[in-house]
């Protein structure tokens, strides 16, 4: 096995098996979902990169993948999973924790590319600076763009009757974002490419809290 495949291997399970013990003592709690969904987004890195090479590891592939092949593989590879909240019998109406779940995969899937990143780097004083920028920036893309996806499906969640249209809608509006991430971070506009995260991290804070307001405003009145 190669080095590259090795680590993308070693990390998986050097943090997933030990996850697994802490999903078993949690029971059928929300964070037990919550941890499932971060164990995937571990595994998605992985699958992510093995089918990135397969589609593009040529030279001369390498702008296409990262503006157009990269973000759509990565986008299905994180939030495929987040699908199973569509299942009216389990969740006949989809709450806050498909959000919390599909962040939870991409912070995942953040976490194993960061890895291999810093792992291939020099691994100079310099490299902590920038893995610490990538947290703060592509890592955190990561995680908003599938929260995204959950906001989506929970919001479009009554419109049954174009499901398919919606699935795919929502996974290519978080591929463009994606891939608009990666198109302007080689530009002189990086800095609103650094930026985008950032916002979107607000803009899901706030979506969360009002949502969390106006669903105890709903208890609130049904219990009078």
């Amino acid at each position: 096995m190669s080095d590259i495949p090795f680590e993308f291997l070693s990390n998986f399970i050097a943090m997933v098996i030990p996850l697994f013990f802490v999903v078993f003592m949690l029971g059928k709690s929300d964070a037990r979902k919550i941890i499932l969904y971060f164990c995937w987004g571990i595994f998605a890195g992985v699958l992510a990169f093995n089918i990135n090479n397969l589609l593009g590891g040529s030279v001369s592939q390498a702008e296409r993948m990262t503006i157009a092949i990269a973000p759509m593989v990565e986008e299905i590879c994180k939030g495929l999973p987040v699908l199973l909240f569509l299942n009216r019998k389990k969740y006949p109406r989809i709450t806050l924790l498909i959000v919390f779940c599909a962040m939870t995969s991409g912070v995942g899937f953040s976490i194993q590319e960061s890895m291999y990143y810093f792992t291939a780097s020099s691994r100079e004083v310099m490299d902590i600076a920038l893995l610490i920028v990538r947290t703060l920036t592509t890592a955190l893309m990561h995680g908003m763009v599938t929260a995204a996806f959950g906001i989506g499906l929970m919001l479009l969640q009554k419109q049954r009757s174009m499901l398919v249209p919606v699935i795919l809608g929502l996974f290519a509006l978080c591929a463009t974002i994606h891939a608009l991430f990666n198109l302007l971070m080689y530009t002189w506009l990086a800095w609103v490419s650094m930026l985008m995260p950032i916002v979107m991290f607000f803009a899901g804070w706030v979506f969360i809290r009002n949502t969390e307001y106006s669903e105890n405003q709903i208890n609130l009145g049904e219990n009078e």
